[in-house]
């Protein structure tokens, strides 16, 4: 895996010459292992070799894919309410972290987890101990590449029209009691850093139907600046948040979402993952090292 490939390297000593041989090496763990000068072969024909006496360098390219991938196993996206909740609990929280304890935080299933993390770890989003703790999460990278698999657009959406205006729409939102739903895209970000006013509000909504009603809100076909979507995941209502009485999503559902729109919101991800970068511990949860054994 990737992140072994560095503890690898520096378990050598200046005169080692490491050579790395497996099953199947992916290509960010090739790049790990190049990186540190390691040459490696796998048994698709992925090769580097180097050394100084006597000079040589050979390199050919196998597969880019694991061959040995079984079926039923899901190829390595981040698609479906697993990686949903897993990503979601590794964004929203730092500190080393065992698998079990990430299968609490995010309440997947004990397989599923570990297939998420080891697609983490294929695609170089996370470093973790063999066997062992979760020991760093790349979470800028990993919400992007999240965001590019699944993210509110990928859901079963409604548009609506309210005529009263954005301002007034939310104003109402705030009163409605007995619904589960959670506002996403630019006005979940601004409650950390606004970035232009909202023109359009995107909910999730468990019961998108008779939360519009509610709201006695019509659908439209165009001119929508209510749009509400029907989750793939209930990660979304997970660690949500309250401005002014309107539930909101947590700052990294936001920037996935925001990334993966249109018009100006991919800039206003970049500008809500600014604020993200900067105030770490306004929105991520420290978790206490486990202990290892």
């Amino acid at each position: 895996l990737a992140g072994d490939a560095a503890r690898f390297a520096d378990g050598l000593s200046g005169s080692d010459r490491g050579f790395v041989c497996a099953r199947y090496l992916s290509e960010p763990v090739r790049r790990q292992l190049d990186a540190r000068g390691l040459s490696y072969a796998d048994a698709t024909g992925n090769t580097s070799l180097a050394a100084d006496r006597p000079a040589i360098w050979v390199r050919d390219r196998g597969a880019d894919a694991d061959p040995w991938r079984g079926p039923g196993r899901p190829a390595a996206q981040l698609t479906g309410d697993p990686a949903a909740r897993v990503v979601r609990a590794l964004a929203d929280h730092s500190g080393q972290l065992t698998v079990p304890q990430l299968v609490r935080l995010s309440g997947a299933s004990t397989g599923a987890t570990y297939r998420v993390v080891e697609t983490l770890e294929e695609r170089d989003l996370l470093e973790r101990f063999p066997r062992g703790p979760i020991t760093s999460v790349r979470w800028q990278p990993m919400l992007r590449a999240w965001s590019s698999d699944s993210s509110f657009k990928d859901c079963p959406t409604v548009g609506y029209f309210a005529p009263e205006g954005v301002q007034s729409f939310v104003a109402k939102l705030a009163k409605v009691s007995g619904h589960l739903y959670a506002v996403t895209g630019s006005l979940a970000a601004a409650a950390f850093v606004e970035y232009a006013p909202a023109h359009q509000i995107q909910i999730y909504a468990d019961h998108g139907e008779a939360l519009a009603g509610a709201l006695e809100l019509r659908p439209v076909d165009q001119g929508a600046n209510v749009l509400v979507a029907t989750p793939r995941s209930a990660a979304v209502f997970e660690r949500t948040l309250f401005r002014d009485n309107v539930r909101l999503v947590a700052p990294a559902q936001a920037f996935a979402d925001l990334l993966a729109g249109t018009g100006r919101h991919p800039q206003e991800a970049e500008h809500l993952l600014d604020w993200m970068t900067e105030n770490v511990t306004e929105w991520r949860t420290a978790l206490g090292a486990p202990t290892i054994t």
